[in-house]
């Protein structure tokens, strides 16, 4: 009986050993997933977007003005260029609205949103890479819809709202 004892709790303690190892990896598995939309989109879904085609001229309190141009290039990709004037003469940096595997993103530079929603009234992003904010985009008509950044941590919320209405 004592031996059959021993071998069981040494079964039992050699067993929480070997399970050691994979304990980090798992954890580090789940902690890569937070955050990551898990809803697949097609190009119907980005089809949906089209209100956004042409260009914008935004406005927001204490916010510079926002010029920006949208173009669907295929089913799959919308170029982003944003400008320094309202003529929409000297481009100042680019984006994209793309999607990938099954997945709908936005990126400015080196940081990254995932859509976790997507219908005719608009679109919702969370934050994936180099980023903390969420975006969201409403449309209000065909010429007009609002672009809102949250961001900030420990319950000191930061919110901006453009107001985009159609150039041309």
């Amino acid at each position: 009986m004592r031996n059959h004892l021993r071998i069981t709790l040494t079964a039992a303690v050699a067993a929480i050993f070997v399970a050691i190892p994979a304990v980090p990896a798992a954890l580090h598995a789940q902690a890569s997933q937070r955050g990551q939309p898990r809803t697949p989109f097609g190009t119907s879904d980005l089809g949906k977007l089209h209100w956004l085609q042409g260009d914008w001229a935004g406005s927001s309190t204490d916010e510079a003005p926002l010029y920006a141009r949208y173009t669907f290039t295929n089913d799959s990709t919308v170029d982003i260029t944003y400008y320094r004037d309202a003529g929409f003469s000297q481009p100042a940096s680019t984006g994209r609205l793309y999607l990938s595997v099954g997945r709908l993103y936005t990126a400015y530079g080196p940081a990254r949103w995932g859509a976790s929603r997507v219908d005719s009234t608009g679109v919702v992003f969370v934050p994936q890479v180099n980023v903390r904010s969420s975006l969201s985009w409403q449309f209000l008509s065909p010429d007009e819809w609002t672009a809102t950044q949250r961001s900030g941590v420990g319950g000191h919320e930061h919110v901006t709202v453009y107001h985009m209405k159609r150039v041309r």
